[in-house]
């Protein structure tokens, strides 16, 4: 292979770099529509495309949630007409750590109605609900890493004004989000139901 192929030179954007970093400039490749020799062309970012830089966004393991790289994501996104997918949603929220008045108030300003509105086009084919659902279990991922069961009971009493059934997989997301709080505590009874709020 040559330095001059479209895989080498896609490859040497991201060599070296930490897996943002390199995340991101893949994305940006993609969003700049960059063409390279050959007339091999990167396709433009996708939900899934997106997803996947929220997701390294998270910080999980490696550095701090960055919910503010997060929200401007996910509005180029929109500026650029990608789907409101509930699992890049949900991963743009887990990009709040535990700052669960920061994703309220995103929740209210910005993602919500997004989701809101592709369930409303998803909804004429297929199951109504399960893009919603994934977005709110985002929400609930981030009360359970802010220990907040009582904004955990608000949001599930908003899914179902908004006709979405709270199901286990929303339960396991709070608690999945006291885990990491927890940071992988032993005590059993943290992730149990004792506390009278949960």
């Amino acid at each position: 292979e040559t330095s001059d192929d479209p895989e080498s030179q896609v490859i040497s954007c991201v060599n070296g770099k930490p897996c943002l970093d390199a995340s991101m400039a893949i994305l940006d490749i993609m969003r700049n529509g960059t063409v390279l020799p050959e007339g091999f062309s990167i396709p433009k970012p996708n939900s899934q495309s997106y997803c996947l830089v929220a997701s390294a966004l998270s910080g999980y393991g490696i550095s701090e949630p960055d919910s503010d790289r997060a929200l401007n994501l996910f509005r180029n996104a929109m500026d650029e007409g990608v789907a409101a997918d509930g699992r890049f949603l949900n991963a743009v929220l887990r990009c709040f750590g535990d700052d669960i008045e920061g994703a309220l108030a995103a929740w209210k300003s910005d993602i919500g109605p997004a989701a809101a509105g592709y369930e409303r086009i998803r909804s004429k084919n297929t199951k109504s609900g399960t893009n919603l659902i994934a977005a709110y279990n985002g929400l609930m991922h981030v009360c359970g890493r802010a220990i907040r069961p009582d904004a955990a009971t608000r949001i599930a009493y908003a899914m179902n004004k908004a006709n979405v059934e709270p199901t286990e997989a929303t339960l396991n997301s709070y608690f999945a989000g006291k885990r990491v709080a927890l940071d992988g505590s032993d005590d059993d009874k943290n992730l149990s139901l004792r506390n009278q709020y949960e």
